[in-house]
């Protein structure tokens, strides 16, 4: 196939998908199966002729031709998926796993052609680490039953019943979380891409630009800002990363910080886009779904979270700037908030619109399109970002491509969760890690952590979530804890995933626009990040930051939780009204611990230190300040 036919071939189903979910939000969805059938076909075909197989086949002139073996599996993969669509009303009604419904030498066919190819995208998209989870996932449930070991072994499925369950069943590829993809995410992710091609990520920066960028340590806590506010736009941590970092990691170098804190504040800052609200990251929506409630409930809970932890982003950087003596941007270089307001305000519009569609009640996906649709509207409102045809084409094809990888790994994720319900694996890991922890809740609170960090290497934040919430949310709610908060937990976590070394997406993404070591930026990426770690923990502990208390209790806890995070970010930065020795260090961990426990005794306790500290150290720093004597 020509470099031009393919091309074509691409952007016309990018379009196409793009298109499909524009249709759906205003309509409706269409019945299971088609709706999630349709989006997979195109994706997979989209990312057959895209990407290639091995990432050094380009030819001799510099340009990669599509291979034989690509246009074949994106052939393949056109019956294999759209029979789905094609017979979704038999799909439906058939009995599964019985003989009277035992999938015919067709569906064998097309079932294993669908998970080869699958695969195989699956692997050119994300790399080989989710293929090999879903591969032995698959291999768990049809020779489970020979494992020596009870606590994960099972009764045993033929591979044909391995096959029925995953092709032919809504509890498998065409799970839960495709369909929460395929009708609700990629309308977001198209969103996303009008705003940006409109031009509203710039317009986010330079308004916190006109704001903030004038204070000490100004530029980081623009990025800060910014990066959260776009991250709400974009849903996605590493591209957020490239958006905005573009702009506030060179202007944080030009103004003193550190090549590894300048790429560290970018890559921590991004991934807190995916928990602020109104729009949050793509998983959300699996949560909200997950935990079965609306999306609405999802976003305001996350709010006082989201809060804290761009709070201790703020206040670590706030500590950095005084201890180095970083200042701000020039009055001269900073923008006045009307004229960024006049220039480019109208771009806002769109975002004030679907938190008010939110807030009315508005279902996501109706919300999401109108979104998209005003964005469109209010960028003709001036003649530099107005979007014509070949713009909106431009937005609908982006918005398409970036739609095919959250599509192909939701549909991947099916075939571990499918294993997860067809053998009941996940209540025996539930168990395990039960026993593991010995009854410690703590403890299983860390185990459970752990895994997030474990499985969620490499991965986008909606693969971590869903591999790990299938074992964690039933492991956590055994124990009582809230169906929400469980979730949230499990989120939160997995976002972690993104900042921890040694496969750390965001930060190397940072680390290349900073030119600077990716180690020592993920070094100073988990000083600055222990707010973001403690997060998840302590919305267990403290379920009021997700509303569920009344007013005065949760005002209570917030500030408990907000003493407590600028008393650990004291101690890690090492200043405080000046620098402090290890033994005031010391005590401000101590604080800031007994303030975050649960109790009201130590939360008493912590208080009253770190109120001594504060004084103590405000006080040597009056004592040590020099006196300027008046010369008259």
């Amino acid at each position: 196939m020509s470099d031009r036919l393919a091309a074509l071939t691409v952007r016309g189903m990018a379009i196409v998908l793009a298109v499909f979910h524009l249709y759906t939000g205003y309509f409706g969805a269409f019945y299971p199966y088609v709706q999630r059938a349709i989006p997979v076909t195109l994706s997979v075909v989209i990312i057959l002729l895209t990407i290639p197989a091995i990432k050094s086949s380009v030819s001799k002139d510099g340009k990669r031709h599509v291979d034989v073996v690509s246009i074949l599996l994106a052939l393949a993969a056109i019956p294999a998926f759209g029979f789905i669509a094609l017979y979704s009303e038999y799909l439906t009604t058939r009995w599964p796993l019985t003989p009277t419904f035992a999938p015919t030498p067709l569906e064998i066919a097309l079932g294993v052609t669908a998970g080869v190819v699958l695969l195989e995208a699956c692997r050119r998209v994300m790399g080989p680490v989710l293929v090999i989870i879903a591969v032995l996932a698959i291999l768990y449930a049809t020779l489970g039953n020979l494992i020596p070991w009870r606590t994960v072994a099972h009764r045993g499925f033929t591979a044909l019943q391995v096959l029925d369950h995953m092709y032919l069943t809504q509890e498998g590829l065409w799970g839960s979380a495709l369909g929460i993809a395929a009708t609700y995410i990629a309308l977001f992710v198209i969103f996303g891409a009008f705003a940006e091609k409109a031009g509203t990520s710039g317009a986010l920066v330079d308004l916190t630009t006109a704001i903030a960028g004038h204070l000490k340590g100004g530029p980081a806590k623009v990025a800060t800002v910014s990066s959260g506010l776009v991250g709400s736009v974009t849903g996605s941590t590493v591209a957020n990363v490239y958006t905005t970092g573009q702009f506030t990691i060179p202007l944080m170098i030009r103004m003193g910080y550190r090549r590894p804190m300048a790429g560290a504040v970018e890559a921590l800052a991004s991934n807190g886009g995916q928990i602020m609200p109104p729009v949050m990251g793509a998983a959300a929506f699996i949560l909200a779904a997950y935990a079965s409630v609306p999306y609405t409930q999802v976003a305001l809970a996350s709010l006082i979270p989201a809060i804290i932890y761009y709070a201790g982003l703020y206040w670590y950087i706030h500590l950095e700037a005084e201890k180095h003596g970083l200042s701000g941007l020039p009055l001269a270089e900073k923008p006045s908030v009307l004229s960024v307001l006049r220039r480019s305000g109208h771009l806002l519009l769109p975002l004030v619109l679907l938190i008010g569609l939110f807030t009315y009640g508005l279902s996501p996906t109706r919300s999401a399109f109108i979104a998209i649709m005003s964005t469109v509207v209010v960028s003709w409102v001036r003649a530099d970002t107005r979007m014509g045809p070949r713009e909106i084409l431009a937005a609908l094809e982006r918005g398409g491509r970036e739609a095919t990888m959250i599509l192909v790994i939701c549909a991947t994720i099916g075939f571990v969760i499918g294993a997860f319900t067809l053998t009941g694996l996940g209540l025996n890991i539930s168990s395990a890690l039960l026993s593991l922890s010995g009854g410690n809740f703590v403890l299983l609170l860390l185990l459970v952590g752990i895994a997030c960090l474990v499985l969620g290497t490499g991965m986008n934040t909606v693969a971590a979530f869903l591999l790990v919430s299938v074992v964690a949310v039933p492991t956590l709610r055994e124990q009582g804890v809230d169906i929400l908060v469980a979730n949230m937990f499990v989120f939160y976590a997995a976002l972690l995933s993104h900042i921890t070394p040694p496969v750390c997406l965001a930060i190397f993404a940072a680390a290349s626009i900073a030119n600077t070591s990716s180690w020592e930026t993920a070094f100073e990426g988990l000083r600055m990040g222990v707010i973001a770690y403690l997060l998840p923990f302590l919305i267990v502990f403290y379920p009021s930051l997700l509303l569920k208390a009344t007013p005065l209790a949760t005002a209570i806890d917030v500030a408990t939780v907000v003493v407590g995070m600028m008393s650990i970010t004291v101690a890690i930065q090492g200043w405080l009204c000046g620098r402090l020795g290890l033994i005031e260090r010391l005590w401000a961990v101590i604080a800031g611990v007994l303030l975050m426990w649960p109790t009201v005794p130590s939360t008493m306790t912590g208080g009253a230190m770190a109120m001594a500290l504060f004084v103590w150290t405000w006080l040597r720093q009056t004592r040590n300040r020099p006196v300027v004597e008046d010369s008259a």
